[in-house]
């Protein structure tokens, strides 16, 4: 190209209509697992069989659903590699101590429930934070990277020390 000659136009950011509909998604199974977990508990055995297997299902959906929300916001958007590395780790790592903390929540330790309600709100949080770049503007990389990977580790390794003591241990 010469001095004279103008750049070819660059073409407009796609809309993120994908994003949003992963968000719905996942969304959806969040409110769903909320509503199983804090639920009335079941009578019998074969209730409280078939409100275990269903929040194991909706678990495995709704941590499918962050996966791929935040693989979209990794390809999508900027992700740093450290964190994408970590996120491969973390992300699994985080559905084990979910699953933990709704054992804790059938033995009657209703404070368990914070650990599978904050830790799917981190991880989209945190796609949405690599799918859009004005949200990344606001908060800088690499602290809003460690605050939020390092919250869902601690949430997610701290309900097996407390599972494996009892919840009893630490209060009901």
């Amino acid at each position: 190209m010469t001095a004279t000659e103008t750049s070819p136009p660059r073409a407009a950011p796609s809309a993120p209509i994908g994003t949003f509909l992963l968000l719905a998604v996942a969304a959806i199974f969040y409110v769903w697992l909320i509503i199983i977990l804090t639920g009335p508990q079941g009578g019998g055995a074969e209730s409280s069989m078939e409100q275990a297997i269903e929040s194991l299902f909706v678990t495995l959906f709704l941590w499918g659903a962050l996966a791929l929300l935040l693989f979209a916001g990794g390809i999508m958007g900027e992700m740093p590699r450290w964190a994408a590395i970590l996120a491969c780790f973390a992300l699994p790592l985080s559905g084990v101590g979910a699953f933990i903390a709704i054992d804790m929540l059938s033995r009657h330790a209703a404070w368990a429930l914070l650990f599978p309600a904050l830790l799917p709100l981190l991880i989209a949080f945190y796609a949405l934070w690599a799918r859009f770049p004005r949200l990344r503007a606001r908060l800088p990389d690499p602290m809003t990277s460690a605050l939020v990977w390092g919250a869902v580790l601690v949430l997610s390794i701290l309900p097996m020390p407390i599972a494996y003591w009892g919840p009893g241990t630490f209060g009901q």
